[in-house]
Order: C-alpha cells, then structure tokens, then sequence
C-alpha cells in the first residue's frame, strides 16, 4: 500500500536514505512481531517514515515479513525484513505505538533507533510467576463459568499455571510456536487430570457433583491464540487478504496442536471430554 507522506520533508543521500527504510523497518517488524494487525503496523511505519523526512512510503506488511520502498528527491530504496518469532505482547504494540505517535519532526536515524532499543532492552511488564498465576486464575475462572465447581476450578489452575510456566521457558529457549502448543497441551490436561483425581475423595466430603470435563478443557484455554484470530479478522475486514487468510490458517493450525497435545493423555487415561 502506497501513500504520500505530508509532513516534514528532507533530501536524503541514497545512504542516508537506505539507513531510514532500516529504521522504519526495524520499527515495522518489532510491532508486527509483538502481534499487532497488518494495517496498524504499517500505519506504525507511516508516522516513523515522515518523522524522519520520507517524501513517500510504500509497504506490504504479511505475517512473516516486509517489504517496503522509500522515496524522496527522486531516490528510493526497497528493503526485506523477515519475521520471526511471533508473539503477543500488547504492552510492547502499545509503547511503540506511542512512540510512533510522539516522534518529533525531523527526528535523527540514531535517535529513533536509540528509542527503540530503549523499549526493546525493558522486558516483560509483570514477573513470570506473577503472569503464571494470573493465567491459572482466568483459566480457573473458566472452567466455572462453563459449570465447573471449586475442585474443576483448583484442577485447572494447577494445569494452566504449570503450562504457563513451561511455555515462557520454552520461549525463552526460542523454541517453535508449534512444539510448544502441543508440549503445552499435554502437560496443562495432564496435571489437570492428575490434580481431579487426586481431588476424588473431596468430591463426596464436599458433596460437589463429579463433572471432570470443565477443567481439563478450561486447563488449555491459554493456548488457544485469540489475538491471532482477531487480528486475521481485522486484516480480512481491512480487505488485507493474504494477511488476513494466513493469519487464520495459523491460528487454525495452533487449534490443531492444541488438540494433538491433547490427545496422548486422553488416550493413555481412556478420559474423554465430550
């Protein structure tokens, strides 16, 4: 998508040119990455591009890479980014959108780079146990909202916060998206059903009905990859297509990991949750 940028304005050497397209992308491709949506990343790309004095910009931004072209004073410059390792961090989307927001005119190559590194050196808002707990309780709160009890409720806490906690290590390790859903899956539904039928005695004690199904499926709800879902549908309603439809694939794809992690577990207990 190409658009003209209307704002400060400078003449680049095909250098100096070059060295801005970087920055932008650099910019582009760390948004993009964290899992904000096509059409917000380029917008991201647009406002660094005439902060830094671009005459015009033109970018096709997919999941898996960038391409982008800079132009002024009749120079241009195309450059490639391949995108790695994407995530969800709506912390880091919202800082480097504000950054894109408050850049001054006429902004230097290296200071915009020196602002970047800044928000790439923080790392995650909350600490990993704090983020682990927090994920056992919404997966907890889950399995009672589709008519779990308190015992479903502990079960799928154990579960989520155990899977959590493996797969920020594993990211950390930059292992695949792939390997870790499905290593994910089975230990949240094992250590969920491990914990339910350690909780069996309490069952009676508590006169609470035995209905195992909720936590086990409620352990895995963290899995489930609702930020790549939304932004496949915002990308199709921004009539971004081959975003938009790869985007969906992917999130289909993890759906199936999810299932096939699953699956051994339920296989070697004989449980089944339909």
């Amino acid at each position: 998508m190409s658009r003209a940028i209307r704002h400060y304005q400078r003449t680049f050497t095909q250098t100096e040119l070059a060295a801005a397209l970087q920055a932008v992308l650099r910019m582009g491709v760390l948004v993009l990455r964290s899992g904000a949506a096509s059409f917000r990343t380029q917008e991201v790309m647009e406002r660094c591009a005439a902060a830094l004095g671009i005459e015009r910009l033109e970018a096709y931004v997919t999941p898996t890479g960038i391409i982008a072209s800079a132009y002024s004073s009749g120079e241009h410059r195309t450059q490639i980014k391949q995108v790695r390792g994407l995530a969800v961090d709506m912390n880091r989307v919202i800082q480097l959108e504000l950054l894109s927001r408050t850049l001054p005119q006429g902004i230097e190559v290296a200071e915009l780079h020196k602002r970047i590194d800044e928000i790439e050196a923080q790392g995650m808002l909350y600490p990993r146990w704090i983020v682990a707990i927090m994920v056992g309780l919404a997966c907890g709160a889950f399995s009672v909202i589709i008519g779990g009890n308190i015992l479903e409720f502990a079960a799928a806490f154990g579960g989520a916060a155990t899977a959590q906690t493996l797969r920020m290590a594993l990211i950390k390790r930059h292992f695949s998206p792939v390997p870790i859903v499905v290593i994910c899956a089975a230990v949240a539904t094992g250590v969920c059903y491990t914990l339910l039928r350690l909780f069996a005695p309490l069952y009676t004690l508590l006169n609470v009905q035995a209905s195992l199904q909720n936590g086990v499926i409620a352990s895995v709800l963290l899995l489930v990859p609702g930020v790549p879902l939304i932004t496949a549908l915002l990308d199709l309603v921004n009539l971004d297509l081959v975003s938009g439809l790869s985007r969906g694939i992917y999130a289909v794809m993890i759906l199936v990991c999810i299932a096939i992690g699953m699956l051994p577990i339920l296989l070697v207990t004989g449980f089944s949750i339909v």
